[in-house]
């Protein structure tokens, strides 16, 4: 039976300033035949795994409690610091809290329907954490599962990039022609990989967006056989946040020691959490008492923009805490050596070999104007033709738009319906 569907691809990473009929001519196709959002913004930290965690639940992380890529747990004395992309993380996370994601997700609202499938070559935290609790089936090369986290005998073997993408791509493809859910996303890992290992506006760059943008273009002509057979789609293309070139690499943690603040490289009363072009500073024990001197030594740091704590951490979606200090790292005017705007620096640990591999790379997780940026396109139902919107949408506003869609309840929700705009 025709019902409606909301079909989403997210191409990791991708600028809209990269949508062209040159470089990506699907994606220009559809930013005429559908609505653009010319002002789209993600969350900070401007960083995957959160950010999928907000796509999927409509809401900021200081709502569904994921706070960025990398996290700091609380141990005797301290912090320490977990990768959440990582496999392991995902049990660590719920031996802590006691519970996952703080909000429910799409794949969950949708499951008294037809269901959800992601389809996600990024890391196993982004995908994992996009529907937290397994109502919904994931395709994905860490762990493969139907509704109720049941296990897949099949086995995914998509690395990240290219490859990989392809992989996801089709598989997603054979889904919608054969058993469309009411909701079906598709994560490709491209073009976030090639443009954190080349330079921004690198041949290698341009190369992986043409890969991203075929198969945005064969999804679409999927989407248009699913009208033709009368299901009602809407059709979402966008990424979760955009990039900046890198300037320096700056191992926070190994200054700070440097700096007296930490009585050993190694200890846990003050923690760095990286989350590339931020990062979060945590404090424990003994070094609760030193934020305040923590922060004044930040402020007198080059490689520092703005320190962010308490309320205005809140302010941002993320979550305030009395043990935390927020750095973004210092931005810079200009462009990198292919002409592409938008320059930061990074953040690390302790590793001083970064710097030379890094610098023009690009690089997210901060509040610049370019990672901050995502790219969102809607074509369906509610969206005009060639339409442009200056006002400013949000990340969190793609599961309400999407629920809308399929007449679903808009509650416990950070974001709006955006055919709902006046």
């Amino acid at each position: 039976m025709p019902h409606p569907i909301v079909v989403t691809v997210i191409c990791d990473g991708h600028r809209p300033d990269f949508v062209s009929d040159e470089t990506t001519p699907n994606m220009a196709r559809l930013k005429r035949a559908g609505t653009w959002f010319a002002d789209h913004r993600g969350i900070f930290p401007s960083a995957t795994r959160a950010s999928s965690a907000s796509i999927a639940t409509g809401s900021w992380p200081r709502s569904h409690g994921l706070r960025g890529n990398t996290v700091a747990l609380p141990v005797a004395g301290g912090h320490q610091v977990h990768d959440a992309g990582k496999p392991e993380f995902y049990d660590a996370y719920r031996d802590h809290f006691g519970r996952l994601l703080a909000r429910r997700s799409l794949a969950e609202r949708v499951s008294p329907l037809n269901g959800a499938i992601l389809c996600s070559n990024v890391s196993p935290g982004a995908a994992f954490f996009h529907d937290s609790y397994g109502h919904g089936t994931l395709l994905h090369r860490e762990l493969s599962y139907a509704p109720g986290r049941q296990p897949l005998k099949e086995t995914i073997d998509a690395p990240p990039g290219s490859i990989g993408d392809a992989l996801l791509a089709d598989r997603f493809l054979a889904v919608l022609a054969s058993n469309p859910p009411s909701i079906a996303t598709l994560w490709l890992s491209e073009p976030d990989k090639t443009m954190h290992a080349f330079p921004l506006g690198s041949p290698e760059h341009l190369l992986a967006l043409r890969a991203v943008d075929d198969h945005v273009g064969a999804v679409a002509q999927a989407v248009e056989r699913l009208r033709d057979k009368g299901h009602d789609v809407l059709f979402l293309i966008g990424s979760d946040h955009g990039h900046e070139a890198v300037t320096q690499v700056i191992p926070i943690e190994r200054r700070l020691f440097e700096a007296g603040f930490k009585t050993s490289l190694e200890s846990s009363e003050i923690v760095v959490a990286p989350q590339g072009s931020s990062a979060f500073i945590h404090f424990g024990g003994s070094a609760l008492s030193r934020r305040t001197e923590v922060a004044s030594w930040l402020g007198e740091q080059p490689w520092a923009g703005r320190i962010i704590s308490g309320e205005d951490l809140a302010e941002l979606g993320q979550i305030p805490g009395d043990d935390l200090l927020a750095v973004d790292m210092a931005k810079s005017a200009g462009a990198n050596r292919n002409g592409v705007p938008g320059l930061t620096a990074m953040a690390v640990r302790f590793s001083e070999q970064e710097d030379a591999i890094r610098r023009d790379c690009g690089m997210h997780g901060g509040l610049g104007p370019y990672e901050t940026q995502p790219t969102l396109i809607a074509v369906g139902r509610g969206f005009e033709a060639g339409a442009s919107i200056a006002k400013t949408s949000r990340i969190i506003d793609i599961a309400p738009t999407a629920l809308a869609h399929l007449d679903l309840s808009l509650d416990e929700l950070d974001g709006t319906a955006l055919q709902r705009w006046p």
